[in-house]
Formats: C-alpha cells, structure tokens, sequence
C-alpha cells in the first residue's frame, strides 16, 4: 500500500513523523532539564538549611530574650544574675523547626523540614517518601539526595550527617545536657557516631507543568517556526522534485508514443538524481533512434 503512494506524500508523511519525533525527544530533553533545575533549587535550599543547623550546632544553643507567638517552644531557661530578665534556649531542632515555619507560611517557592526515623518530637515524623529516602540513605552511604514527584509538587530529600558536634545532644546520654534529657528523656535519638545518618532536610517545590512547558516552547513564533519549515520542505519537494518528475513522465510517455524528436534538457555533470534519470531517458531515447535507423536500412 505504501508502495503505491505519491512521493509528495510519502515524503508529508515522513516529514510529519520526524518533527514529531524532534517534539517527543525535545519534550524529554525539557522533563531531565526542569528536573535538574528542581534539583539544583531544592539543594541550594536544603544547602542553606544546614548552615544554618551548622552555626546553632557550633554555638551549642542560641538564647532569646522571649518567645515570639507562634514559637513557644525552647529547650531551656534562665534568668539573668539578678532574675529581671528570662533567657530561652533553642537548639539546632527547634530552631530549624521554627525557620521552616516562617518559610512554609510567606511565599517562597520551597518548603523544608527536617525529619529523622529517630524523632523526639511527634511533629517532625517523616512521611512515606522521608521514610523510604532516611532508609536509602542509611542502606547506602554513597547516595548523596533522594527525589521524586508526588502530585503537584517536586520532593527532594538529603541526608544529615552525624558532625563532632552533634554527639553532645545525640552521643551518650549521660553526657547529654541536663535540658535535652528533660524534654526529651534519655532513650530516644542517642548513639550516633559521626557519619551516621541522623535524619534528612526535606524540601518541597511546586512541579514545573507541562503546560508550562508549552507556554515557554510553543508560543506563536515557534509554532510559525515549524509551519514555515513544513511550507518551505513542501515547496522545494513539490519544485524540485515531484514536478520534475511528472514531466519526464510525460516526456517519456510521449517518446513512448512515437515522438522521438523531442528535446532533453540534458545535463551529464549534473549531481542532482532527476538530472541523471532524465540524461537517462536521453541515452535510452537515443539508442532506441539509432535502432529504429539500423531497421529501416536493413527493411530498406
């Protein structure tokens, strides 16, 4: 059936196919690239989320002077010398809790918490894709992030190493300060070495659509693109081939039929194929002459 196709269809037919294999594989290439942008923002966020846990780990706790509505939480207390002014600890945990509430509720585009399957307070329990990415990371050290797309939404998990530092408040309880074993007891998140994996920073980021792939890539210029490059195959197609092609037909028929002093356009050096059928047809036309000539002197 194919076979019996005109070649300006064959070649529309070929033409429509490629550019849809272009789009497919554009349309991959565009899905690995906004990921890896995804990536790369939500580990830039979780970056800046473990500096910050860096310096209030490296200053052991960070005092406030009240606790602001909303952030009641702290680890410990204490007045100053004459007891006219109370002081509030936050530790790494509670303060890092607190920044990603102050995220989570302004309209940045990511979202973070830090979650551990070892958690000592019932709010920051991991959910299914925290779990699965905390006992990834504990089953192989050498995975450096975890990620995936759920919903609407890009998620993104990297884990949190064990530091010196984090062995006061995660080490042996006894040498656990008097304030963590009183809000937290002496029995749960203790016996990490440094380089275990204590938990994860989770982050969270609205997934780029297709629709707005499409808003980006296919805009009116890009579609004229494309319909100008479909016309422009189309006239050269329909020019420089298929036309010539129906007259030769049509002269070959006629030398067929009898006209043998019809006159080719012939072009022997020609590189182009239409050139070479029609030189060709000239050779054959030519020969079938010079034959009909040997005849007629033999008959005669």
């Amino acid at each position: 059936m194919f076979s019996k196709w005109s070649i300006q269809l064959k070649y529309s037919l070929i033409f429509i196919l490629t550019l849809a294999l272009i789009i497919a594989g554009l349309f991959i290439g565009i899905y690995n690239l906004k990921t890896a942008q995804l990536r790369n923002e939500a580990m830039a966020s979780a970056e800046q989320v473990i500096a910050f846990r860096a310096w209030v780990a490296n200053t052991g706790v960070v005092w406030v002077d009240h606790l602001a509505p909303g952030f009641r939480d702290f680890l410990g207390k204490r007045a100053n010398h004459d007891n006219t002014m109370e002081f509030f600890s936050k530790n790494p945990a509670l303060a890092t809790r607190e920044l990603s509430d102050i995220v989570s509720k302004t309209a940045t585009r990511a979202t973070f918490r830090v979650t551990s399957d070892e958690y000592r307070n019932p709010a920051n329990a991991p959910d299914r894709f925290e779990n699965a990415a905390i006992q990834a990371f504990k089953a192989n050290r050498d995975v450096k992030y975890n990620d995936a797309y759920e919903g609407a939404f890009y998620r993104y998990a990297q884990p949190i190493l064990v530091k010196e530092s984090c062995l006061k408040c995660h080490g042996d309880p006894k040498d656990a300060p008097a304030d963590v074993i009183a809000k937290y007891g002496d029995k749960r998140a203790f016996g990490y070495k440094v380089g275990d994996v204590r938990g994860i920073i989770s982050v969270k980021l609205p997934d780029i659509t297709l629709i707005d792939v499409l808003r980006t890539f296919l805009n009116p210029y890009t579609l004229g693109l494309i319909v100008l490059a479909f016309l422009l195959n189309f006239l050269y197609t329909h020019q420089s081939i298929i036309m010539r092609l129906k007259k030769l037909a049509q002269t070959t028929e006629r030398i067929a039929q009898g006209e043998l002093g019809l006159t080719l356009q012939d072009k022997p050096d020609s590189r182009d194929e239409v050139d070479h059928v029609q030189h060709a047809v000239g050779l054959l036309r030519n020969s079938v002459v010079v034959a009909m000539k040997r005849l007629q002197k033999t008959l005669s």
